[in-house]
């Protein structure tokens, strides 16, 4: 699942300013992991919104199972929020929900793994 407290675009900021993003408790290996990305937060908005008409509501860096990743949310005409993973060394897309059921796929993949547990006593 993807860690969401890494890296933060601010929404206010895109369009208005050039992109910028603050870093929250990166260690060293994820900060690498940010700096080697060949894809660039507003690049992964800009291909999210190709992915979905809308407004970008937020692009968000992280660790998806050991691939950079952005998760971007745009949120369509209808009012309808999307979640869009983007492969942060390809730029390709990768996952595409609405976010509820993208949320709705992590709790039963978090509850698979409750499932699997062993207790040895």
């Amino acid at each position: 699942m993807l860690r969401k407290s890494m890296i933060l675009v601010p929404v206010a900021l895109v369009g208005a300013l050039p992109f910028a993003a603050y870093a929250e408790r990166l260690s060293q290996s994820e900060l690498a992991m940010f700096q080697g990305a060949g894809v660039s937060a507003q690049q992964a908005g800009e291909t999210a919104l190709q992915t979905h008409a809308g407004r970008l509501a937020s692009v968000v860096f992280g660790d998806e199972d050991g691939r950079a990743a952005y998760e971007a949310v745009v949120v369509g005409a209808d009012g309808q929020p999307w979640s869009v993973r983007i492969d942060a060394a390809t730029g390709d897309v990768f996952a595409s929900a609405l976010t509820s059921d993208m949320q709705d796929h992590a709790d039963a993949a978090d509850h698979e793994d409750d499932d699997t547990e062993t207790n040895d006593d």
